[in-house]
């Protein structure tokens, strides 16, 4: 081999060298912003959970005033 030929052999390895590093770089970012993304839906879970309840509550309070109103129109008939 010649000395060019190294040359250009250890520009390309530090080519993908550099590539590696970069892509390394990338893949932390990317797993950074997964876990930051999977707990912002745990919450989001968590709240929409916490909301169904609520409403849940509120329409068992509207069926007993619902019935309550049906049980008085019936005994004022």
């Amino acid at each position: 081999m010649s000395i060019e030929s190294l040359g250009q052999l250890e520009s390309r390895l530090q080519n993908l060298i550099d590539k590696l590093e970069l892509s390394r770089m990338e893949v932390e970012d990317l797993r950074s912003a997964n876990t930051r993304l999977e707990e912002e839906n745990i919450q989001l879970k968590q709240e929409l959970s916490a909301w169904g309840e609520r409403v849940t509550t509120l329409l068992g309070k509207l069926d007993i005033v619902t019935e309550e109103e049906a049980s008085e129109h019936e005994a004022v008939a």
